[in-house]
């Protein structure tokens, strides 16, 4: 069940990271002061940085782990495989300085049966994961934007359906190799 977790928390995290990036405008003030720091702060300082975010996804991941809605699309997955991929994604998406190495969203979710309501308590989860941490409205928005383009390529069931069992052809992506270094 655990393993589950961690393949949702994967699908939404690489949803949000696509959007996440500070698109380096200014914007006036209440004052009507245009306001710009010296240095741009990316999306991924103003969330705390790889640390911050690796805390997240831990959360993030339990609280899929433990959502019966969704947590049997990641019966065969590699729990740490998946961490290690969201906070690549997340670090990458948001202007840090990682590389995603994952595959597709769309190879990584095929054949698991995804359905609408599933992708939408997988996004539920994330939401309470990020208010658990007080990220700003801003911020969060920022990194949900990207979930409404990455739907199509995880999801493949419509309906609101939810708590449906990963289908035997899933086939998962093999657990990250021996070396730790990576978290």
């Amino acid at each position: 069940m655990f393993r589950s977790v961690a393949l949702a928390a994967t699908l939404v995290i690489s949803s949000l990271v696509a959007c996440a990036r500070d698109d380096g405008r200014t914007s006036d003030t209440a004052a009507g002061t245009t306001a710009t720091d010296t240095v741009q702060r990316t999306l991924y300082d103003r969330l705390g940085g790889r640390d911050a975010i690796v805390m997240v996804v831990d959360s993030f991941v339990a609280r899929v782990a433990a959502d019966n809605r969704i947590n049997k699309k990641f019966a065969k997955s590699d729990i740490p495989r998946v961490k290690a991929m969201i906070v690549d994604q997340i670090c990458n998406a948001t202007g840090g300085p990682c590389t995603y190495t994952g595959r597709s969203m769309k190879e990584a979710h095929q054949n698991m049966g995804v359905t609408d309501g599933e992708f939408d308590a997988l996004v539920e989860d994330l939401v309470a994961t990020l208010n658990q941490f007080n990220v700003a409205k801003a911020d969060q928005d920022a990194l949900l934007q990207t979930l409404g383009a990455m739907r199509p390529e995880i999801v493949e069931r419509p309906g609101p359906q939810t708590g449906t069992p990963l289908p035997a052809s899933f086939r998962p992506a093999p657990p990250l190799s021996q070396d730790t270094s990576r978290r």
